[in-house]
């Protein structure tokens, strides 16, 4: 891709960006709906994913980029639901999200950006190491120490108890799944 054709696709981006940034505050003016309280972690998801787009106009060479895509993106994500929900302090667990799970992601977008699979495994493994640690941090803050006040709402009896039984459903495949994927 030519130099002048990323300057005309990014010219591009930007305004059509502006443009709608400017529609939407516009209508939260007119709404008086508070948009920027709703929607400023997409400040952090936004250059999160043009990681990524500068992973796909570099090609290969720009496989690495997909790490602190994913880490920057998940935060930002994470970000999103917290600021929607209020629920701030599932920080306790929602870390591990961005490290190891979207390290992981990354690295293995990597490995796949540039077909080596050895990486994809890599990451792989890192990013369910994650979402393990992840799940186990939940039923302990959330189920044991009910962190948030969620075991005694809907959440708590009923999804609660769901996301416990999918761990077990996920220690017991982790445990008789051939072994030779890990190599």
């Amino acid at each position: 891709m030519s130099a002048d054709r990323i300057r005309s696709m990014a010219t591009l981006a930007i305004g059509l960006g502006l443009i709608a940034f400017g529609v939407l505050f516009l209508a939260g003016t007119i709404l008086q709906i508070d948009i920027w309280g709703t929607l400023w972690p997409l400040f952090i998801v936004i250059p999160g994913l043009l990681f990524f787009v500068g992973m796909i106009v570099l090609g290969r060479p720009g496989a690495p980029l997909s790490v602190p895509g994913s880490i920057i993106t998940m935060a930002g994500v994470i970000l999103f639901i917290q600021n929607l929900t209020g629920l701030w302090s599932t920080w306790a667990y929602a870390w591990t999200l961005v490290a190891p799970t979207a390290v992981g992601i990354g690295v293995a977008i990597a490995g796949m950006w540039n077909d080596d699979q050895r990486t994809v495994r890599v990451g792989s493994a890192l990013a369910g190491i994650g979402i393990a640690i992840f799940f186990f941090l939940v039923i302990l803050f959330e189920l044991i120490l009910n962190l948030n006040g969620l075991r005694s709402g809907p959440v708590g009896r009923i999804a609660l108890p769901v996301l416990v039984i999918a761990a077990g459903v996920g220690v017991l495949a982790w445990a008789f799944l051939p072994k030779k994927h890990l190599r």
